[in-house]
């Protein structure tokens, strides 16, 4: 082969190998900035069971700030803010005791606040998160699992499923702590769809 002919085929090989190198770091730090949450596709939903019967509700306004760097899962991070007052059961009457002083107390803790610790890769799109968890005003460490998954157009959806002990955040007190009349376990769901990384990444409140 003439060095010529070497030299234009070696130069295309550096130019692939370059190109492909730089698709590869753009797909892994894609995911490495705070991501906009799309409120109107993101939901924070729990249970109550009272008197064995679940009582289920949705908060309608949080705001949330996502990290997760794929390469390096220990410089990722979360924060997680909940309006109090959005909480909806779909019942006036239950909503007005759920916000009220002896479950959630709105009046003198109107938000319920999540700062990650640590977020570590379990594999196959699962991590998991240390961080503390604040409901009237008590403070708590709280290990919570979550997944990631791609969704077109670039979408992430960040989902996790996991349980609160209402006890730990004095929820509930009063008569509802006797005889066993509401559970003392909280199941949590939470699904945050957040927008493509060129999306200006700002924290962006629920509807």
């Amino acid at each position: 082969m003439k060095s010529s002919n070497v030299t234009t085929v070696t130069k295309s090989m550096h130019s692939s190998i370059l190109v492909a190198t730089c698709l590869a770091f753009t797909s892994i730090t894609a995911f490495a900035t705070p991501r906009t949450l799309l409120p109107d596709e993101s939901q924070i939903e729990f249970s109550v069971k009272e008197m064995g019967v679940p009582v289920t509700g949705k908060f309608k306004r949080f705001e949330a700030a996502i990290e997760i760097d794929p390469v390096e899962p220990k410089k990722s991070s979360a924060s997680i803010r909940i309006d109090i007052g959005s909480l909806t059961t779909e019942n006036d009457e239950a909503d007005a005791i759920a916000v009220g002083p002896d479950w959630l107390d709105k009046a003198r803790a109107p938000y319920a606040i999540f700062k990650s610790a640590s977020i570590r890769e379990l594999g196959k799109g699962r991590y998991e998160i240390k961080g503390t968890l604040n409901i009237r005003n008590k403070e708590r460490e709280i290990v919570i699992q979550f997944s990631t998954a791609d969704q077109a157009p670039e979408k992430t959806v960040v989902t996790s499923e996991f349980t609160i002990k209402r006890s730990e955040f004095g929820i509930g007190g009063g008569v509802w702590n006797e005889g066993g009349v509401v559970a003392e376990e909280i199941p949590v769901k939470v699904r945050f769809t957040l927008a493509p990384a060129a999306t200006k990444s700002n924290p962006a409140a629920s509807r």
